[in-house]
């Protein structure tokens, strides 16, 4: 039996996972380790770190893309599976992990049926519960390049004193050729989370539709962590696409797949990070009407759901960073929304606030409480170098001020980050500050 081994990398400290000495511990691709298995073979993790396998009789290794940064098996068959082994001690019976593993099957006209597992004990259980008499409990998206996210949390029935904690995903229909593994950057990369041993007081179904702005950190799973550290769990739909406005998650099937499998109680929605400056100018492109189509669009298949809009931040120095003609029309005819940072962040709050309130929706303000923190803080990044996309800071500060968004309820405790105690603190008061006592 031929084996496709990749190494994944620790984002805390310790290379193994304890319950009971971590209190926060992600796993996830190195993108570069990646690549560099998919040029030259066969990595073998050393001892201590985890492990992703392909296990199939005639699979080969190939490559996800033309940059290769995610690795895929080629002759796939009924049966095969991606093996994911995460090295673990000291879970306890109880313990909630959380799962996140985006992936591909083609040829890309049809989805096919795969069982997502994992070892409890000596059993293999579905990740999702609605598993058919075969297993079966999900379906790849009809894309080639853009995955089908499987997020979903499980708590173990058995101790793991020392050893792996085993996830796969198995497929169950010969028809697809080709199997793989989302990984270009560690906001896509499958994950491995420890959420402890709690019992959340209600259950939120939440959707989220975005873009880069969404992805980056994986913010939508930290918001999910916060909720589950103040007692709420979140049972999360997903999708995103870099860069797209809300017409064009529209017109992509996978973005409606996500849209219409319905159930869901509220909707994060983010449109493209520039799109909201186009309001009410010469060049706006019915921006209200279409972010109107998708909250039409979420409400016929969740009657009951209460839609968000993101309300996101200006760029770092006000201009534009957006490389090529995207939106060469509203820079050269509006040149004074992009003189400067207060600026571009004004605009976009009044306009997306006035959107909200036209559509009858929800507001995350989180470009608000950016601001906030611009103005009494200066030294806490928020952005990355490109001055637009956020910074882990920045993610933490848009996932506490969605939390509090859905939850309306001040901090109760302290959600392990990978940020200074001190910073993580602030950043969480200003969130209630803007969205609980109204500040700006």
């Amino acid at each position: 039996m031929k084996k496709i081994l990749l190494t994944i990398i620790a984002a805390a400290i310790s290379l193994s996972l304890s319950a009971q000495t971590i209190q926060r511990t992600e796993w996830g691709f190195s993108s570069k380790r990646t690549a560099h298995f998919v040029e030259h073979g066969c990595y073998h993790a050393t001892i201590g770190k985890g492990e992703i396998e392909f296990v199939g009789k005639k699979a080969t290794l190939t490559v996800g893309n033309k940059k290769k940064t995610y690795p895929a098996a080629e002759g796939t068959r009924k049966g095969d599976y991606w093996l994911m082994s995460v090295p673990v001690q000291n879970i306890k019976a109880g313990t909630a992990v959380d799962l996140w593993f985006p992936f591909i099957a083609e040829p890309a006209d049809n989805s096919y049926p795969f069982a997502f597992e994992y070892l409890d004990g000596k059993q293999w259980k579905p990740v999702i519960a609605t598993a058919d008499k075969k297993g079966v409990n999900c379906y790849s998206s009809q894309s080639d390049k853009w995955p089908n996210f499987l997020w979903h949390t499980i708590r173990l029935e058995n101790d793991i004193k020392s050893g792996n904690l085993l996830i796969r995903l198995r497929q169950c229909d010969k028809g697809a050729t080709k199997s793989s593994l989302y990984g270009s950057g560690s906001s896509t990369a499958p994950k491995v989370i420890i959420l402890g041993d709690k019992k959340p007081k209600d259950v939120t179904r939440v959707l989220f539709i975005g873009n880069s702005y969404t992805y980056y950190n994986n913010y939508p799973m930290m918001l999910k962590e916060i909720a589950w550290h103040e007692g709420h769990e979140l049972e999360c739909g997903y999708y995103t696409h870099g860069g797209y406005t809300m017409k064009q998650h529209l017109a992509d099937h996978v973005s409606r797949q996500a849209v219409e499998r319905g159930g869901y109680d509220y909707a994060f929605l983010q449109d493209q990070s520039l799109h909201s400056l186009r309001i009410g100018t010469s060049v706006d492109k019915n921006v209200v009407g279409e972010m109107g189509k998708m909250v039409a669009k979420i409400k016929e298949h969740s009657p009951k759901a209460k839609c968000i809009i993101e309300l996101t931040w200006g760029r770092r120095d006000g201009n534009n960073t957006i490389k090529g003609k995207k939106l060469a029309d509203l820079v050269e005819g509006y040149p004074h929304f992009f003189s400067d940072y207060a600026t571009n962040q004004n605009i976009m709050t009044k306009n997306t606030t006035a959107m909200a309130q036209k559509l009858g929706v929800g507001l995350s303000p989180v470009g608000i409480a950016w601001q906030i923190v611009r103005r009494e803080r200066p030294e806490i990044e928020l952005y990355v170098k490109d001055g637009s996309h956020p910074s882990y800071a920045g993610s933490y500060l848009a996932a506490a001020v969605g939390y509090l968004t859905l939850f309306k309820e001040p901090f109760k405790a302290d959600t392990p980050v990978r940020l200074k105690p001190e910073v993580a603190k602030y950043l969480r008061s200003v969130a209630e500050r803007v969205v609980l006592k109204g500040e700006n």
